[in-house]
């Protein structure tokens, strides 16, 4: 037994270092560090621009070309408390959207977090009139200054630009300096003499990434239609079409999302196909197609949200944003989980402390049902090793005969008062602790309240731990999972082994149980793998204090 212990053992450190090396050596540090060197070269790129005018009624998805060098453009700076954009004439997209509050990475010189980055700015506005050209991007001009500080009260800015044939278009926007949601229109003023057919649509194109489930630095096109999240995590080999009352649609990562919310009402269609320039993929929304009579205009509302995806920031703002926030099928148990971490945070001010005192209220509430299933558990495995001698001796009369030897087997136990099956009952404060465990796993890999938390030596509660790599295999040398190895072996040494039968599997199966989620935990986050190592060292505790107890009534 000990010989094969010592084999699992190397074959799990085999696995670890195997799984390293085939995903590549440091992955995720190579991610992150590729991810902040874009961060802190950011500059503005040409703007993309589509093709000119398209047929009416007729507006694919096209691939968007650089502008010429003579195309009109100005850069509006535009400063709140929250974030700093950036806007460019030349079509009055926002290109750039730095977050004042939230950095890249933990690191001290790390750049803002941009929510648009990879992305040709948004929202880009196409219109198309019957009989009359318009260009693509709109060349707007800007009366107002080159820089805007947003600081008391809501600040207005409106670009606009007039054809020869008298047609007056105007977009604006509306910065309130106490939140991301931002408010935009697009009007289109009718100044000839007859009425005219037009066709508006919204169109923002993003890069796809992904690099696993669990990346920080995934970006997936998000969708909220008729009241259903639609999620495409991957670029689309063919164009996906998305029909009903569209609520929003946009593109967000892990913890940050660019949405707009065109408050049209009834139903519409966004349509998602990848684009051929420099692996984009476009998402297109048009409104209902409607004409302006001479000398009247028609006027879009719509909104904009640049920010965290932040579940008190999301649902009070409306519109279901708070939807994009996926905590899977545990989400009644994800929020309260995530209110009572805040809760515990705001009087701890450190989110460690409040996951161990989470553990501690876990623990107190099942203690009755824990310290209960231990007593049990203790008692049982004193019968047994009272017992030993005459199941030693039926084992080895009915050697032969293992139906007659199970049969007297049963016998000694209903004799003595003994149940086979009690041995179960040990497992029940662990079964409980699991959608715990999930909801607190949802929690800390969805929650932007917790990105970059520290706790001790480890600077990222929501990311695996990681020091330094060990020379030669590149694997990350981690301490928390090592501990709650140790601890969870530990605690696996003084519970009672009340198997009736020495053979019997799932005893077996226990023995390896520490090495096993320690391999499995290697690259969870650091929070989840802090609540398992503290939860290890009050079961010590508590087996420690039955073993007393039992050890008290037996002298008594």
């Amino acid at each position: 037994m000990k010989t094969n212990y010592i084999i699992f053992i190397l074959l799990s450190i085999l696995i670890i270092i195997g799984s390293t090396l085939l995903l590549g050596p440091n992955k995720q540090e190579r991610l992150k560090r590729a991810e902040e060197k874009k961060a802190a070269e950011l500059a503005l790129s040409p703007i993309p621009t589509p093709n000119l005018a398209t047929p009416l009624g007729a507006a694919p998805i096209t691939t968007p070309a650089f502008p010429a060098e003579n195309s009109s453009s100005r850069l509006i700076t535009v400063k709140t408390p929250l974030f700093t954009g950036v806007i460019d004439t030349l079509g009055a997209r926002i290109v750039k959207l730095s977050l004042n509050q939230f950095k890249a990475s933990t690191k001290k010189d790390s750049p803002l977090v941009d929510v648009l980055h990879d992305t040709p700015g948004a929202p880009s506005t196409r219109l198309f009139l019957d009989g009359i050209k318009i260009p693509n991007p709109i060349p707007f001009s800007y009366a107002g200054a080159d820089v805007v500080e947003v600081r008391n009260g809501k600040a207005e800015l409106s670009f606009k630009w007039k054809s020869n044939d008298g047609i007056l278009i105007k977009k604006t926007y509306v910065i309130d300096p106490k939140s991301y949601m931002v408010e935009h229109s697009f009007e289109v003023e009718n100044g000839t003499n007859s009425r005219i057919t037009e066709l508006v649509t919204v169109e923002w194109s993003a890069k796809m990434i992904h690099h696993g489930k669990r990346s920080e630095y995934n970006r997936q096109f998000i969708a909220l239609v008729s009241d259903k999240v639609d999620r495409v995590r991957k670029k689309p080999k063919e164009k996906k079409t998305f029909s009903g009352t569209i609520s929003w649609f946009g593109f967000s990562d892990k913890y940050f999302m660019a949405a707009f919310l065109p408050e049209v009402g009834g139903d519409t269609s966004i349509v998602l196909a990848a684009l051929n320039d420099n692996s984009l993929v476009g998402a297109q929304f048009s409104y209902p197609q409607d004409s302006i009579p001479a000398g009247q205009s028609s006027l879009k509302v719509s909104k904009l949200y640049l920010g965290p995806m932040k579940l008190d920031l999301l649902t009070p703002l409306g519109d279901g944003l708070n939807k994009a926030i996926n905590y899977g099928w545990i989400g009644f148990l994800a929020k309260p989980t995530l209110s009572l971490l805040k809760f515990l945070n705001r009087w701890l001010e450190n989110y460690g402390i409040a996951i161990i005192v989470i553990t501690l209220l876990l623990r107190v509430l099942f203690l009755p049902l824990t310290i209960k299933s231990m007593e049990s558990m203790k008692e049982m495995q004193n019968k047994m090793q009272l017992l030993k001698p005459k199941i030693d001796e039926l084992k080895e009369k009915f050697k032969s005969d293992k139906t007659q030897q199970n049969q007297e087997l049963m016998k000694l136990y209903s004799a003595h008062g003994v149940n086979p099956l009690s041995s179960l009952g040990g497992c029940l404060p662990m079964l409980i602790q699991v959608p715990v465990f999930i909801a607190l796993y949802e929690v800390l890999l969805y929650s932007i309240e917790l990105r970059h938390s520290t706790f001790l030596w480890i600077n990222n509660l929501a990311e695996p731990e990681h020091l330094f790599n060990i020379p030669g295999i590149g694997v990350p040398f981690r301490i928390l999972p090592l501990i709650m190895g140790v601890s969870w072996y530990a605690s696996q040494k003084l519970t009672p082994t009340s198997a009736p039968t020495s053979d019997n599997m799932q005893m077996k199966i226990m023995e390896y149980m520490p090495i096993i989620f320690t391999v499995m935990f290697w690259g969870l986050p650091s929070g989840l793998i802090l609540y398992w190592t503290v939860s290890n060292i009050l079961s010590i505790a508590q087996q420690l204090y039955v073993n007393h107890r039992i050890a008290k009534k037996g002298r008594a």
